[in-house]
């Protein structure tokens, strides 16, 4: 068989994990969370398209200008391109399609009202995601959240200086323009019970995270502040006094985000101490070097072993050096202490950012089976184990990511549409009438293959460049540090993009091919598109494939050429 091309997609795609047209992918849309569709959206950034890059953004997430800022980067740490030069930041260009697209243009129609409602309980990414989705595919819907405000760990769990909160209750604003409705201020189990919930709608999605926090059984722990409710506290306004010097116990994103809220409330020394060893930390890289700038001093292998108090509160903290730790399937700790690794420091705040748990009384009686760990056991499509119970986020899959809470709601939205409705495509796109359209004919019959380094022959194609570097200044406060990329850096930076495993139209392949087998077509829609115009005077040499810049093409040989 001639060559196959694995094509970029040309209408929005909301739902579909697998395109007959898209048979090889990247590994940066591989491992999304939020399942982006990153090289269409960096191809039209690439040409200055913020507008239509945003369409394609929001077909999958209604958060990009919360994920271009505090997304992990699962992306980048996979890009191809890190083993060439360095990665593309998509972060940064998805933040940037986010300030630079007219927001008017994106809007999406609602389909008609199916009679349907379903309740959500949890105001977070996962959610308002869930909530956004259902909305359009024409669902009432209802988000019961506990909180006076929606936005879950985006609203009260990320420092100002990170995640302003304008643009996260500008995202939560555009979703509730869908008509999905909210009931602040409400838990469920002491506001309204869940039963109530579940008797006033068809299908429930249970969205509540993991707002429990862990302490550790050491004594003086009642004297620590809980790190989510510090960083709550602060997000409100609140600014509690931390005193001179302040000791954070974990060293994950939470930790970082406490320590660094610590300095700017104004504690002149912050210490962290962390069970990871130095090079093994759960924390981003950019964590780290921010925490060297500020002068926030890092004790690795290490857990504390007493809380010292003065007239009821903090005053120091006794640690030791581990040389081993272990976790068993129930979260609990084993710990193999160096001898003789005994320390102290003096403080005059302690906080813990040593976990989180799920909160379920509220839905005992629901009869929905859930891990060792207390998280609901959910299928493919975040169905528990109860008729019509759904469950998305952290409560689910364990404390995660808002990118991970985002796929998870929309995977539970169209779970639940499929549960109400009985349609089930396999693929979902953004219709020409700008609703969701089911067209399970664009479905492939398996997962796209992830296209590795080693198979983009034509890589010496790019010349080797420095990624576009955002203007970012440490102010010492909650201003926020990073103003992002101009338009005209997101446009370079977006040109660096290899769009592994899809083809971009470059040409090359026509060029190459020794039997005039290939043609570039020029299409109404203004791409190229090589096409196999000679297919039975194919040689089957794999010029083509082994000249394509992208890893976009694949082959069939015919048997008689196996044998």
């Amino acid at each position: 068989m001639p060559p196959r091309y694995s094509r970029e997609i040309t209408m929005p795609i909301v739902m579909g994990d697998s395109l007959k047209e898209q048979f090889r992918t990247s590994p940066c849309e591989h491992f999304c969370p939020a399942g982006n569709s990153i090289q269409k959206m960096q191809a039209l950034v690439e040409k200055g398209e913020f507008a239509e890059a945003l369409r394609y953004l929001l077909a999958k997430n209604p958060f990009p200008g919360v994920t271009g800022r505090v997304c992990p980067h699962f992306c980048q740490s996979n890009c191809n391109r890190t083993g060439y030069d360095a990665c593309v930041n998509t972060r940064a260009l998805e933040r940037a399609v986010y300030d630079f697209a007219p927001r008017k243009d994106a809007h999406f129609q609602r389909r008609p009202s199916t009679g349907k409602s379903v309740g959500i309980i949890g105001g977070g990414p996962a959610g308002l995601t869930a909530a956004y989705f259902l909305a359009l595919l024409g669902h009432d819907v209802t988000v019961y959240e506990a909180n006076p405000v929606l936005g879950g760990v985006a609203r009260y769990g990320v420092p100002d200086f990170r995640l302003p909160r304008d643009v996260v209750d500008r995202e939560i604003g555009w979703i509730l323009e869908t008509g999905v409705r909210a009931r602040v201020n409400t838990m469920v189990g002491r506001d309204i019970s869940f039963a109530d919930v579940r008797a006033a709608h068809d299908a429930v999605i249970v969205t509540t995270g993991t707002p429990k926090e862990n302490s550790l059984p050491i004594p003086g722990a009642e004297t620590a502040v809980k790190a989510v409710e510090f960083l709550r506290e602060a997000a409100l306004g609140l600014r509690p006094e931390v005193g001179r010097r302040v000791v954070v116990m974990g060293g994950g994103g939470v930790g970082f985000d406490a320590a660094f809220v610590a300095r700017r409330l104004g504690a002149e020394e912050v210490h962290v101490i962390c069970l990871e060893r130095a090079g093994e930390m759960r924390a981003p890289e950019e964590d780290l070097i921010q925490a060297a700038e500020e002068g926030i001093q890092i004790h690795n292998s290490c857990t504390m072993s007493a809380i010292r108090t003065a007239d009821g509160k903090a005053a120091g903290v006794d640690y030791f050096e581990v040389q081993e730790c272990r976790f068993d399937e129930k979260g609990r700790l084993t710990l193999a202490p160096v001898e003789g690794g005994e320390h102290s420091l003096d403080c005059d705040t302690v906080i813990f950012a040593v976990g989180m748990k799920t909160d379920l009384g509220f839905m005992a009686e629901a009869g929905v089976e859930l891990t060792p760990r207390n998280w609901i056991v959910v299928n493919k499509e975040q169905a528990s184990s109860a008729e019509g119970i759904f469950a998305a986020g952290d409560v689910s899959a364990g404390p995660a990511s808002i990118a991970g809470a985002i796929g998870d709601g929309r995977r539970a939205a169209f779970g639940v549409h499929a549960w109400l409705t009985g349609e089930k495509s396999r693929v979902y796109v953004i219709g020409e009438d700008n609703t969701i359209v089911a067209r399970d004919d664009l479905a492939g019959t398996k997962e796209p293959y992830v296209v590795p380094m080693e198979e983009i022959y034509g890589i010496l194609q790019y010349e080797k460049t420095e990624p576009q570097k955002p203007a970012c200044i440490n102010h010492m406060d909650f201003t926020e540090n990073s103003t992002g990329y101009t338009a005209e850096q997101a446009m370079i930076e977006a040109a660096r993009c290899m769009h592994c495993g899809h083809c971009k139209g470059c040409g090359t392949c026509v060029d190459d091919c020794p039997g005039y087998v290939l043609e570039l077509k020029h299409l109404d829609n203004g791409l190229d598109r090589p096409e196999v115009a000679h297919g039975d005077e194919c040689w089957h040499c794999a010029n083509c494939r082994t000249s394509c810049p992208t890893g976009a093409i694949g082959f069939r040989f015919p048997l008689r050429m196996q044998v």
